[in-house]
């Protein structure tokens, strides 16, 4: 595990790179310690709170490749969870829907809709689940 303080970044866009994003965030909030990039997000690891407060403030919703990203503390997952994704849903359909839907198959603790992608949202629902 990295030191420091671990902050989630959402909407990144495809193009972007652990190196660019090292330099947005440094240029902000000082050294960066680690980055964990994923296709649409990624994690910063800073050195402390007043780092990742800077980061927060300043970058969340700022535009990076024509896309707003968000800079949020980091959440980590609850224990007997899991978390899905579900691709290629209607722009029309809520979130209130989704979860209806999925509720009868396990407790939907939550529902971030994603938009901002070409024909089609897309849905990451975190389960609970027992073993």
């Amino acid at each position: 595990m990295r030191p420091g303080i671990k902050l989630f970044v959402g909407n990144v866009p495809e193009e972007a790179t652990a190196e660019e994003l090292s330099e947005l965030f440094s240029g902000v909030a000082g050294p960066v310690l680690g980055i964990a990039l994923m296709k649409q997000f990624a994690f910063v690891h800073l050195r402390d709170e007043a780092a990742a407060a800077r980061a927060i403030t300043q970058l969340n919703g700022h535009q990076l490749h024509g896309r707003r990203i968000v800079v949020e503390p980091s959440r980590p997952r609850p224990t007997n969870t899991c978390k899905i994704f579900v691709g290629n849903v209607s722009a029309a359909c809520t979130s209130g829907e989704l979860r209806s839907l999925f509720q009868q198959y396990g407790t939907v603790v939550e529902c971030d809709v994603v938009k901002g992608f070409p024909f089609s949202q897309r849905v990451f629902f975190l389960w609970e689940f027992t073993k």
